[in-house]
Protein backbone atom coordinates (compact mmCIF):
# COMPACT_ATOMS: atom_id res chain seq x y z
CA UNK A 1 0.00 0.00 0.00
CA UNK A 2 1.86 3.21 -0.77
CA UNK A 3 1.80 6.07 1.42
CA UNK A 4 -0.95 7.73 -0.91
CA UNK A 5 -3.34 5.59 0.06
CA UNK A 6 -2.83 5.28 3.58
CA UNK A 7 -3.24 9.27 3.32
CA UNK A 8 -6.67 9.52 1.21
CA UNK A 9 -7.72 6.65 3.57
CA UNK A 10 -6.85 8.46 6.73
CA UNK A 11 -8.63 11.87 5.48
CA UNK A 12 -11.54 9.97 4.28
CA UNK A 13 -11.88 8.02 8.08
CA UNK A 14 -11.43 12.27 9.23
CA UNK A 15 -14.25 13.42 7.53
CA UNK A 16 -16.49 10.73 7.40
CA UNK A 17 -16.25 11.16 11.55
CA UNK A 18 -16.47 14.98 11.96
CA UNK A 19 -19.37 14.50 9.49
CA UNK A 20 -20.94 12.07 11.73
CA UNK A 21 -19.91 14.71 14.59
CA UNK A 22 -21.56 17.72 13.16
CA UNK A 23 -24.75 16.05 11.15
CA UNK A 24 -26.46 16.49 14.34
CA UNK A 25 -26.25 20.30 14.82
CA UNK A 26 -27.03 20.94 11.00
CA UNK A 27 -30.68 18.32 11.12
CA UNK A 28 -33.68 19.67 12.15
CA UNK A 29 -34.86 18.80 15.80
CA UNK A 30 -37.86 17.16 14.58
CA UNK A 31 -35.67 14.63 12.44
CA UNK A 32 -33.57 14.54 15.48
CA UNK A 33 -36.71 13.25 17.78
CA UNK A 34 -38.07 10.71 15.59
CA UNK A 35 -38.51 7.04 17.12
CA UNK A 36 -35.98 5.42 14.44
CA UNK A 37 -33.09 7.76 15.84
CA UNK A 38 -34.20 7.15 19.22
CA UNK A 39 -33.96 3.56 19.47
CA UNK A 40 -30.76 3.82 17.16
CA UNK A 41 -29.03 5.81 19.75
CA UNK A 42 -30.09 3.26 22.55
CA UNK A 43 -28.82 0.17 20.49
CA UNK A 44 -26.15 0.56 18.66
CA UNK A 45 -23.40 1.03 21.48
CA UNK A 46 -24.21 -2.91 21.99
CA UNK A 47 -24.42 -3.71 18.59
CA UNK A 48 -21.09 -1.83 17.69
CA UNK A 49 -19.36 -3.70 20.98
CA UNK A 50 -21.06 -7.47 20.06
CA UNK A 51 -19.27 -6.72 16.25
CA UNK A 52 -15.75 -5.53 17.59
CA UNK A 53 -15.89 -8.90 20.07
CA UNK A 54 -17.14 -11.25 17.15
CA UNK A 55 -14.60 -10.34 14.67
CA UNK A 56 -12.14 -10.29 17.10
CA UNK A 57 -12.94 -14.27 17.83
CA UNK A 58 -9.92 -16.20 16.10
CA UNK A 59 -10.82 -19.95 15.24
CA UNK A 60 -8.93 -22.84 15.78
CA UNK A 61 -7.18 -24.28 12.95
CA UNK A 62 -6.56 -28.12 13.13
CA UNK A 63 -7.46 -28.78 16.85
CA UNK A 64 -4.75 -26.14 17.65
CA UNK A 65 -5.39 -22.78 19.54
CA UNK A 66 -8.37 -24.51 21.97
CA UNK A 67 -7.96 -22.71 24.93
CA UNK A 68 -7.46 -18.90 23.04
CA UNK A 69 -11.21 -19.44 21.66
CA UNK A 70 -12.43 -20.58 24.95
CA UNK A 71 -11.11 -17.92 26.64
CA UNK A 72 -12.36 -15.60 23.80
CA UNK A 73 -15.50 -16.90 24.35
CA UNK A 74 -15.34 -17.37 28.38
CA UNK A 75 -14.45 -13.34 28.40
CA UNK A 76 -16.81 -12.55 25.53
CA UNK A 77 -19.81 -13.83 27.70
CA UNK A 78 -18.03 -11.82 30.35
CA UNK A 79 -18.40 -8.64 28.52
CA UNK A 80 -21.88 -9.40 27.39
CA UNK A 81 -22.96 -9.63 31.11
CA UNK A 82 -20.77 -6.60 32.85
CA UNK A 83 -22.51 -4.13 29.71
CA UNK A 84 -25.81 -5.65 30.21
CA UNK A 85 -25.59 -5.17 34.54
CA UNK A 86 -23.89 -2.02 33.86
CA UNK A 87 -24.06 0.19 30.79
CA UNK A 88 -20.34 1.04 30.79
CA UNK A 89 -18.76 -0.11 27.74
CA UNK A 90 -15.30 1.50 28.50
CA UNK A 91 -15.53 -0.82 31.53
CA UNK A 92 -17.13 -3.64 29.54
CA UNK A 93 -13.97 -3.71 27.35
CA UNK A 94 -11.70 -3.10 29.88
CA UNK A 95 -13.37 -6.36 31.73
CA UNK A 96 -12.71 -8.07 28.43
CA UNK A 97 -9.46 -7.92 27.98
CA UNK A 98 -8.74 -8.72 31.50
CA UNK A 99 -10.86 -11.93 30.83
CA UNK A 100 -9.13 -12.86 28.09
CA UNK A 101 -5.33 -12.94 30.47
CA UNK A 102 -6.71 -14.31 32.92
CA UNK A 103 -8.73 -17.14 31.59
CA UNK A 104 -5.65 -17.98 28.65
CA UNK A 105 -3.28 -17.79 32.03
CA UNK A 106 -6.11 -20.27 33.62
CA UNK A 107 -6.13 -22.84 30.46
CA UNK A 108 -2.72 -22.89 29.53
Amino acid sequence: MSLNDILIMFVALILGTQICRFLPEFLPKKILSSPILQKLNKTLPLVIMLLLLLTSLSFPKNGEGVHLILAQILALIGVLGSYIWLKNTFLSVALGILGVNIFLSMLG
